[in-house]
């Protein structure tokens, strides 16, 4: 299960609209957005998905419309654009996150953990904690190439383990950090040809055109006339 910090999915939604939307749209999102970290009980759980619904019926015409591309900028295939898109972005975002049931996890964990009570909405207590030690380790040693720091940050960890093996030992099960799982840069391979609804961001590339032969006018070998 997952639990999206709260506060950083308000600076996303601050990134957006801003800390001063202009618009009523942008103004309500943000406000919703800011009582993400006051709701505290379930009830209030309902309430708040029921407001952002609400908002996505209220605005939907607003969210809707579009703008014609500038003629220096329009193409074949880019002829209009959303108007208010940063506002749709920002309500993207909170939509994404509550469809998949990120947001509220804490107050409702999984049976059977540990010590539900020590679920949290943010991140605060690692960013002030142990993510505060690392990024001063870091700042400290930042003439040090990434590789460097990773096994400095690496052997940091492993001195704070509860029971830390033998040094020499972890060194040898990693091959001396030749062949370590932790130089992977992702756990899980990030799609880059399918928009991230969350950040906002659009797809990298994609495959409209195929790469095979097509016998067919809309594919021509010959140079242009």
């Amino acid at each position: 299960m997952i639990q999206r910090c709260l506060v950083h999915a308000q600076r996303v939604i601050r990134r957006y609209t801003t800390s001063r939307p202009r618009t009523d749209a942008g103004k309500t999102i943000y406000a919703l957005a800011l009582k993400l970290t006051r709701v505290t009980t379930l009830d209030q759980t309902r309430g708040w998905t029921l407001r952002l619904h609400g908002f996505g019926q209220v605005f939907k015409t607003f969210l809707n419309e579009k703008t014609s591309v500038a003629k220096e900028r329009r193409t074949l295939n880019n002829q209009w654009e959303w108007t208010h898109l940063r506002v749709r972005k920002a309500y993207n975002s909170l939509l994404h996150l509550s469809r998949n049931n990120w947001l509220f996890t804490y107050l409702k964990p999984p049976p059977n953990v540990p010590d539900p009570k020590r679920w949290a909405s943010t991140t605060n207590s690692l960013e002030g904690g142990i993510n505060a030690r690392l990024k001063r380790i870091a700042d400290a040693h930042r003439g040090r190439s990434g590789e460097r720091q990773r096994k400095m940050l690496e052997w940091y960890l492993h001195t704070k383990k509860q029971l830390p093996d033998d040094p020499l030992n972890t060194a040898r099960q990693c091959n001396y950090d030749q062949d370590q799982l932790a130089k992977v840069n992702d756990l899980a391979e990030e799609n880059h040809n399918k928009a991230d609804q969350e950040t906002g961001r659009p797809a990298f590339y994609d495959n409209a055109i195929p790469t095979e032969y097509e016998h067919s006018i809309g594919i021509r070998k010959d140079p242009m006339k």
